[in-house]
């Protein structure tokens, strides 16, 4: 009876393994998956009458949605412009990560899992960046940031990730050079909110500002989201500085001004690019802000910039801040997808994931914000810082320094 039964186990077990052996095997990855492709990233596949998304992560609701409404704009415009790619229709997506770590993730979440989509502009914020960017390139998805200035966003070797304005360490730099050397300032408080931007930018601008021979009297950090900041500015007034530097966004920046004013101050107020917004920084701040001086990665000049800006005023209203960015990051993502977008023997459309990271590498462009060519890192070969000043509620461009990585 054993005998039996063993053999029985081991006519089943043969039939079994040839079964397997004859069999197709079971495509449970999909489309995208590198071992399953042609490409060594993946591929996208887009049947006849799909759609192809391009993504927006960037804050679109609370305090800082200016921007990325500003920035969701840029990329519909931009979309709007190329039209389809070889017949297949194109759409812009944009979703809120809120300018923070958790929600960033999210968004990065359902972009990769949304087979739709080949790539991402933003996220916004750097702190939003530093962890959604690891999702990225776990997937191999392209993301392309107009306006995440931390150092740290292309200093960890991720081959998806392209960044298309200058880094924080710049912006300290001009900064520094024009409270020090140009306007002859010794005395500088620097107040941040504690975020990876923020925080990064306040500590680069104080050591830079000691190594010019400067005394930073106090750092401070505050929380964001606060509108009282009496306490800290107490602390910063003590001692008297000639100049108050802000590491951070708008809508705390328009609040900290008021109320330095309010306590006396009458120095300095410099800050980045995460308070270029005149409806919220400017208007916001009750006039406060008049004087007050900042850095951005340099946008306009390029061929094509008025235009362009005339025809995004039309339909949205001016531009705030990284609409124009975001324009130029879509386009490079879209003109590289429709370079090496192939059909098919199925007529599906196949973008390469690689192949795309490859062509925006490799392929220079001459945006509506200056020409484009990107280094290894993923940032750009040649940048430009733009200090501008608010005069009578605009801002006023003093000078533009020019960068090479």
């Amino acid at each position: 009876m054993r005998n039996r039964q063993f053999l029985f186990i081991v006519i089943i077990m043969i039939i079994s393994l040839l079964a397997a052996a004859c069999s197709p095997a079971a495509d449970t990855a999909g489309a995208g998956d590198a071992d399953t492709a042609g490409d060594p990233w993946g591929e996208y596949v887009f049947a006849p009458g799909d759609e192809i998304k391009v993504g927006l992560s960037s804050a679109l609701t609370g305090g800082y949605a200016a921007y990325g409404e500003d920035m969701l704009h840029g990329v519909e415009l931009a979309v709007e412009d190329m039209g389809d790619i070889q017949g297949w229709a194109l759409v812009a997506e944009g979703r809120d990560d809120g300018c923070e770590g958790a929600p960033g993730v999210t968004v990065a979440e359902l972009f990769v899992a949304d087979p739709s989509v080949i790539g991402v502009i933003g996220p916004m914020c750097s702190g939003s960046v530093v962890p959604a960017s690891d999702i990225y390139a776990e997937h191999n998805m392209v993301m392309v940031t107009p306006s995440s200035t931390a150092v740290v966003v292309t200093a960890r070797g991720y081959e998806n990730l392209f960044r298309t304005i200058a880094n924080d360490d710049l912006q300290a730099t001009v900064a520094v050079d024009y409270i020090s050397g140009e306007l002859g300032l010794t005395t500088l408080a620097v107040m941040h909110d504690q975020s990876i931007y923020g925080e990064g930018l306040g500590e680069a601008v104080a050591s830079k500002f000691e190594a010019a021979g400067g005394t930073v009297t106090t750092i401070q950090g505050i929380t964001r989201g606060d509108t009282d900041f009496s306490a800290v500015i107490s602390t910063v007034m003590a001692d008297d500085p000639a100049a108050v530097y802000w590491g951070g966004m708008d809508a705390e920046a328009a609040l900290i001004v008021n109320q330095l004013r309010s306590a006396g101050f009458e120095g300095v107020f410099f800050g980045p690019d995460g308070i270029k917004s005149k409806p919220v920084f400017v208007d916001g701040s009750g006039g406060a802000a008049e004087g007050a001086y900042f850095t951005f990665g340099a946008v306009g000049g390029a061929t094509g910039y008025d235009e362009w800006e005339t025809r995004f005023t039309e339909k949205y209203g001016e531009p705030i801040a990284y609409g124009p960015g975001s324009y130029d990051a879509a386009t490079v993502l879209l003109n590289a997808a429709a370079s090496v977008a192939t059909v098919d023997a199925d007529g599906n459309l196949v973008i390469g994931k690689k192949a795309l990271a490859d062509a925006m590498r490799e392929t220079p462009y001459d945006g509506i914000t200056g020409h484009m060519e990107f280094t290894d890192t993923g940032d750009l070969g040649v940048v430009s810082i733009t200090l501008s000043q608010v005069v009578d509620s605009d801002f006023v461009e003093i000078k533009t320094v020019d960068f090479t990585n």
